[in-house]
């Protein structure tokens, strides 16, 4: 479990703030993916499902299920909370316990977005489950700090493990182009930090070219661990990335992988082969996209061979539904404002809204707050609302019209 912990961990790390949009668009939001495989033997045998429920705007139910026995068998879930930006600001994780017929919980993660931006977080937070305490548990926390230039200079993070505790250090450097060029990594230990490996990241007209990564091995300052190299199309597309590892003995860089990309007329990807080298062999893999007429994946089909196109064997299918319906009653994060005055208040606010459109106020957290339906403008008392920010959702036919309540 501290393992999946660690994961999940690592992909906030990398991107703490995913979007709402991702999953919704002209062909409506997401409904469900349906993988089968066993194409060497069969001619689709169903494997695994997602199935994805919103049960307000502000949030997302994905749950995953495995197929047994000719039935779907739920796995896992995860519950995702937005705010009105389409920002994740928690995720719980649950694991399906078939006997009881219940879903308990594992993992939670909260992020905490940094002013208006769509990808950047002041701090995220995991916690795990504790059975005995019936109570989440923190195991992670992270706080960064940024420049006046609103880069990214300082991540610290502390890591509950075991019953003891560790602090990593992570620096970021920029060139005067604002690329991000070296990341120095560090943990504390006899109450300093050390450095514990660097990356060294090259950039060519604001592109990333290569990222190095280096341990300090004595006597030496420094030693290769590994390397990517990544090219692009003319369109500033990836067109390829190439990983090399550092070996040692031979004091060279060897192959490890190598995905090439190639695209559509739409400059949508189309298909991606992946190559992964061993001392042994190699074993290829390819993926190829398909789209529906608006743009969003309709089906992903996987290979396994050698590479030559008689001797790829195709591995699985992936296909995705969308609620078309749902493209026509909500345009996807293109609301509009409406005034709420005053605003901040502590004791009541008026929410200037079309007469017989319906809103809701979510907390900072997602949950409802409060619902009604316009007749003229209505004033909402919030005495006991506790200090902090709400959304408020509206809607008028087609339209969605969005605010923000301030309680100071």
């Amino acid at each position: 479990m501290n393992r999946f912990i660690l994961f999940l961990w690592s992909c906030c790390w990398l991107a703490p703030l995913v979007l709402l949009s991702q999953i919704t668009g002209s062909d409506g939001k997401l409904l469900r993916i349906d993988t089968y495989r066993n194409y060497k033997m069969l001619d689709s045998a169903a494997f695994q499902r997602t199935q994805y429920d919103y049960p307000i705007p502000t949030q997302r139910i994905e749950t995953s299920y495995q197929f047994e026995a000719g039935l779907w068998v739920a796995q896992t879930r995860f519950n995702y909370t937005f705010d009105a930006m389409g920002r994740t600001l928690e995720t719980i994780f649950e694991r399906y316990d078939p006997g009881a017929k219940v879903f308990y919980p594992q993992i939670r993660t909260q992020n905490f977005p940094r002013g208006s931006s769509l990808s950047q977080a002041d701090s995220v937070f995991t916690y795990s489950w504790s059975d005995s305490q019936q109570a989440w548990e923190l195991s992670i926390g992270q706080r960064n700090r940024f420049n006046a230039q609103n880069q990214l200079i300082e991540t610290i993070t502390s890591i509950a493990f075991s019953g003891q505790s560790f602090r990593n250090r992570d620096l970021n450097f920029y060139d005067a182009n604002g690329n991000n060029t070296r990341i120095e990594n560090y943990i504390f230990l006899n109450g300093q930090y050390t450095r514990t490996g660097f990356t060294v990241q090259v950039f060519d007209n604001q592109q990333l070219r290569s990222s190095t990564r280096y341990a300090p091995v004595p006597p030496a300052d420094s030693v290769p661990l590994s390397r990517t190299l990544i090219t692009y199309t003319p369109n500033k597309l990836i067109s390829s990335t190439e990983g090399f590892t550092w070996d040692i003995a031979a004091k060279e860089w060897k192959k490890s992988s190598n995905t090439v990309y190639t695209y559509n007329a739409e400059q949508q990807v189309q298909s991606q082969v992946t190559t992964l080298s061993t001392a042994a062999e190699e074993q290829k893999s390819r993926t190829d996209f398909f789209y529906t007429a608006n743009g969003q994946f309709a089906r992903e089909e996987s290979y396994q061979g050698s590479g030559t196109p008689t001797e790829w064997s195709l591995d699985s299918k992936r296909f995705y539904y969308y609620d078309l319906a749902s493209s026509l009653r909500e345009p996807a994060l293109a609301p509009k404002s409406f005034k709420i005055s005053p605003n901040p208040s502590a004791d009541e606010v008026r929410l200037d809204l079309p007469l017989g459109s319906s809103f809701q106020v979510f907390n900072a957290g997602g949950q409802l707050q409060a619902s009604g339906v316009m007749n003229g403008q209505k004033a909402l008392d919030i005495r006991s609302w506790n200090s902090g920010m709400y959304w408020v959702v509206a809607r008028q036919k087609n339209e969605i019209l969005l605010g923000k309540i301030i309680k100071p």
